[in-house]
C-alpha cells in the first residue's frame, strides 16, 4: 500500500512538472526588438519582461513562426499580448516559445471618471 501511494505521489509530480511546461499562458508586455535574422538558428523576440524564442512547434502544430515573427517586427515598440509556453532557464539557453502575438487596443477613458 506503501508504495502504491508513493508511486502515485511521483507520477502525480512528474504530471505536474509536465503540464507547467506545456500549458500556454498570456503576458502583457512592450515588444523591444524583433528581426527576421535568426540567432542560432532561432527567431528571437526580446520585450521589456524576458526575452522569447519563436519556434515552429510540430507537435503543438504550429508552423507560422515565421508570420508570428514578422507580427513581432510590425508591433516593435508597442504593448502586445504573447501567448506563450514553455520555461526560461538561462544556463541551458531555453527560453519560452511564442505561439500568438498580438497588439493591445488601447481602450478609451470612461466618460463618467475624471
Amino acid at each position: 500500500m506503501k508504495v502504491k501511494v508513493i508511486l502515485a505521489g511521483i507520477v502525480a509530480c512528474i504530471l505536474l512538472v509536465l503540464y507547467s511546461y506545456f500549458a500556454a499562458d498570456t503576458i502583457v508586455t512592450r515588444v523591444t526588438d524583433a528581426q527576421m535574422t535568426t540567432v542560432d538558428g532561432r527567431f528571437m523576440i526580446a520585450t521589456d519582461y524576458r526575452p522569447f524564442v519563436n519556434d515552429d512547434a510540430k507537435y503543438r502544430f504550429k508552423f507560422n513562426s515565421g508570420n508570428v515573427q514578422n507580427d513581432a517586427i510590425k508591433l516593435r515598440g508597442q504593448m502586445v499580448k504573447i501567448k506563450k509556453y514553455g520555461w526560461r532557464i538561462p544556463i541551458f539557453s531555453m527560453y519560452e516559445n511564442v505561439i500568438k502575438i498580438e497588439e493591445v487596443k488601447a481602450t478609451p477613458p470612461d466618460k463618467n471618471t475624471q
